[in-house]
């Protein structure tokens, strides 16, 4: 019973970190256009800056990046347990540590980078390495988004294998 009450927890933290992908990347679509929405209203002449959105994003990215660091130790946790008890397979388990290694560099790396670039003088936002380090960390986003997915649904299968013999067993 508590196997399968972890195993929904393992899930669930899965499932917020591919949310919160989804929506951050959708966040970030929307501050980085906020200048072409005030710019067709009528009402304001604000003008956002390209840095000025940087330094509203870079709150919500500081933040996921917590988000992604404890959701990293619970799958290294739980996905290493699994596979040491004989509950998951080599290649699960070599994807999990992926996403741990994807998660732990966007939230000790990227996350803080970003934080720290648009703290620092709007002159930065110049630089080619600073759109440069945006498209990275875009980059290992999208394709910690796919791997999760791809392990969510594997594990998906062996909750659903290992149930089965039990099932049977009860009939």
């Amino acid at each position: 019973m508590s196997s399968k009450i972890i195993a929904g927890f393992y899930l669930l933290i899965v499932g917020i970190c591919i949310g919160g992908i989804i929506v951050l990347d959708i966040v970030e679509t929307t501050i980085f256009n906020i200048d072409l929405i005030f710019r067709n209203n009528d009402y304001t002449s604000t003008l956002i800056t390209k840095y000025d959105q940087g330094i509203i994003l870079s709150d919500i990215v500081i933040k996921f990046g917590y988000i992604l660091i404890g959701g990293g130790i619970f799958i290294l946790l739980y996905e290493t347990l699994s596979y040491m008890l004989q509950k998951s397979n080599f290649f699960v388990w070599i994807l999990n540590i992926l996403n741990v290694i994807l998660m732990f560099l966007f939230g000790f790396f990227y996350a803080p980078g970003i934080v720290k670039m648009f703290a620092q003088e709007p002159k930065i936002m110049a630089i080619p390495n600073s759109e440069s380090f945006l498209n990275q960390s875009e980059v290992i986003l999208e394709f910690l988004c796919v791997t999760l997915i791809v392990a969510f649904f594997l594990r998906i299968i062996l909750i659903n294998k290992a149930m089965k013999p039990t099932i049977q067993n009860k009939q």
